[in-house]
């Protein structure tokens, strides 16, 4: 897991307190006469110190744990977080982020965790020669905002990054099928909202045009905070579907994001 520092105009938050407080000062001395202005006249008025206000911040127990993460078949795969550094960074962890990615969203503060599916048995691997082999598939970030507004137009921003997907991805060469891919779609939460969408495309010069990277991207928010998922698989075959109705073919988002409204509820 790592811890990412967010600098701002005038404001640094580390997972910490950031307190202003204003305090006047001066010296106690007679009242003044009738008449005299207080302002003016010989005496000062003492300014009482204003209370620390503390602000939230999020911190590793907000993340989402192996033991929340879907897997299609526990018999030969094992859930691990990946170590810092591996895979994408946390400014490319969305095919469709822009270059300013997730500073420009306005978060205080922000932690990160990710996840690879460790194959236990090699032999009933169904994709040995897969791209994402090793790497991780699922990414996650935890972003705290000043207030619940903040956080309401950060993730109307992320969602935005989503509808367009499918366009920004064309305009740099990638093949993309429609028919696999679908817009950003409401998924009931307890205590916030969220939205899913998916991307199905081929890497530009990708000759095999059957194998596909199948890219969803989750945004989950409660209160100030947002919870962003990034889930990754490649072949033939779609992840599944948000009709939460076929239990046996539940797409990893719909299970991602409930469990981060109560990870981001914490």
């Amino acid at each position: 897991m790592a811890d990412h520092l967010i600098r701002g105009a005038g404001l640094t938050l580390a997972g910490g307190v950031f307190a202003l407080v204003l305090a006047g000062c001066g010296t106690p001395t007679t009242p003044a006469p009738d008449g005299e202005n207080a302002t003016t006249g010989p005496s000062a008025v003492t300014a009482s110190p204003s209370p620390a206000v503390p602000t939230r911040s999020v911190s590793a127990k907000n993340l989402i744990v192996p033991d929340d993460i879907p897997i299609d078949d526990p018999t030969y795969k094992t859930v691990v977080e990946t170590p810092d550094g591996a895979g994408r960074s946390v400014t490319e962890s969305y095919v469709c982020l822009p270059s300013d990615g997730l500073t420009s969203l306005g978060a205080s503060a922000m932690v990160t965790r990710n996840f690879a599916y460790r194959i236990d048995d090699p032999k009933k691997d169904l994709a040995p020669k897969s791209p994402l082999k090793n790497q991780p598939v699922i990414y996650t970030q935890a972003l705290q905002f000043p207030d619940e507004a903040a956080a309401s137009k950060a993730r109307e921003t992320y969602v935005d990054w989503i509808m367009k997907c499918p366009a920004t991805l064309t305009e740099k060469g990638y093949t993309i099928d429609s028919a696999q891919s679908f817009p950003p779609t409401k998924v009931d939460v307890e205590g916030g909202r969220a939205q899913v969408g998916m991307v199905a495309y081929v890497k530009p010069g990708e000759s095999n045009a059957r194998n596909l990277f199948w890219e969803s991207a989750g945004v989950t928010q409660v209160k100030d905070r947002l919870m962003i998922t990034v889930s990754l698989s490649w072949g033939e075959d779609t992840p599944g579907t948000l009709d939460d109705t076929e239990s046996d073919f539940i797409h990893p988002q719909v299970i991602l994001v409930e469990e981060s409204a109560i990870r981001l509820a914490e």
